[in-house]
C-alpha cells in the first residue's frame, strides 16, 4: 500500500475517493488499487481470496468492515444512509460486490459498503470477518414497491429475487453465521432509536448523532436519492402500503402460491401478518 504522503496515493484518494464514489461519513475513503473495476476483482471470488487479502490490509492498519445488505425495496438504501450517523465510518453510497473490500480501506475505523443486485448467491462466501447489516421488510410491501428505474414491469422485485434472497438469509442465520444484524424495516421507522442500540451493539459501532438525522450526514448520488424517492426524515408512510390498494392485494393473491414456505417461514420468523 502507498503511504499517505505519497503524491500518487494523494491523487487517488482525490479521484476515486470524490469522484468515483459518493462517500459519506466522518472518515476518507483510501484506495489501495487505481484498477477498480468488476472484472479486476475476480482473483478475490473465493472468500480464501478474499480473507487473504483482508489480512494484508489489515497487517498495516486493522479495520472493521460492514456490508449492507437486503433484497431491493427493503430500505437497503436507507439502512445505507443511517450507517452515516455512526462515528468514526466512512460510507460509500453506490452498489458494489462484496469483493470491492479487498481494493478498499479508510481513513476511519469502519468501512461501509452496500450491496449489489446479485450479492444474496454468495451470501454464504462472505468471510466472517465482515459484518453484515440486513434489512428485511415485509413481503407484500417488497413484492409491490415501484421503483423509478424499472420500465419492463409495474413492480420491481419478482417473486423470483425476493424468494432467492430470503434463502439466502435463512441459511446465513440457520448456519449461525457470525456478525449477522438483521433489522426490520417496521421497527426501523417506528422506533428508530431501538434500531440504532441493535446496530451499534451488534456492529460494534458509535453512536455520532440520532439516526433520524441522518439526512445531514448523508451524501447519496442522485440515483441513490431517485430510488429512495428522495431523500427525506424517517417516516411511517411507507408501511403497508398495499392493505389500501386493491389492485396490489390482487397481484399478492397471483403469486401467493409461488411464494410457498419461503413466506411461511419469513411470516414466522420476522412476525409478519401475510393474510390476504
Amino acid at each position: 500500500m502507498l503511504p499517505a504522503t505519497n503524491p500518487l496515493f494523494q491523487w487517488g484518494l482525490k479521484t476515486f475517493g470524490a469522484w468515483r464514489f459518493d462517500v459519506s461519513g466522518d472518515a476518507e475513503l483510501v484506495p489501495l488499487s487505481f484498477r477498480l473495476k468488476e472484472k479486476h476483482l475476480s482473483r478475490f471470488a473465493t472468500p480464501e481470496a478474499l480473507d487473504a487479502r483482508l489480512d494484508q490490509i489489515d497487517a498495516i492498519r486493522p479495520i472493521e468492515r460492514v456490508f449492507v445488505m437486503g433484497c431491493g425495496r427493503s430500505g437497503t438504501w436507507l439502512l445505507t444512509g443511517l450507517m452515516s450517523t455512526f462515528e468514526d465510518v466512512c460510507v460509500v453510497a453506490k452498489e458494489m460486490p462484496v469483493e470491492l473490500f479487498a481494493q478498499l480501506t479508510s481513513t476511519g475505523q469502519t468501512l461501509i459498503l452496500k450491496r449489489n443486485l446479485v450479492a444474496f448467491k454468495r451470501f454464504t462466501d462472505i468471510p466472517a470477518r465482515i459484518k453484515i447489516a440486513y434489512i428485511i421488510r415485509h413481503p407484500f410491501d417488497v413484492l409491490t414497491s415501484h421503483h423509478p428505474a424499472t420500465k419492463r414491469r409495474v413492480y420491481h422485485i419478482t417473486p423470483t429475487r425476493w424468494a432467492g434472497e430470503m434463502q439466502a438469509l435463512r441459511l446465513g442465520l440457520e448456519s449461525g453465521r457470525e456478525h449477522l444484524c438483521v433489522i426490520r424495516y417496521e421497527d426501523l421507522v417506528t422506533d428508530s432509536g431501538a434500531a440504532e442500540k441493535k446496530l451499534r451493539d451488534e456492529l460494534g459501532l458509535k453512536s455520532k448523532m440520532p439516526v433520524q438525522d441522518f439526512t445531514r450526514a448523508f451524501n447519496p448520488s442522485k440515483r441513490a436519492s431517485k430510488a429512495m424517492h428522495g431523500i427525506r426524515r424517517i417516516d411511517t408512510h411507507s408501511l403497508h402500503k398495499y392493505k389500501s390498494d386493491p389492485e396490489r392485494i390482487a397481484y399478492l393473491k397471483t403469486i401467493k402460491p409461488q411464494l410457498g414456505e419461503t413466506l411461511d417461514w419469513v411470516a414466522s420468523r420476522f412476525c409478519y401478518d401475510t393474510s390476504l
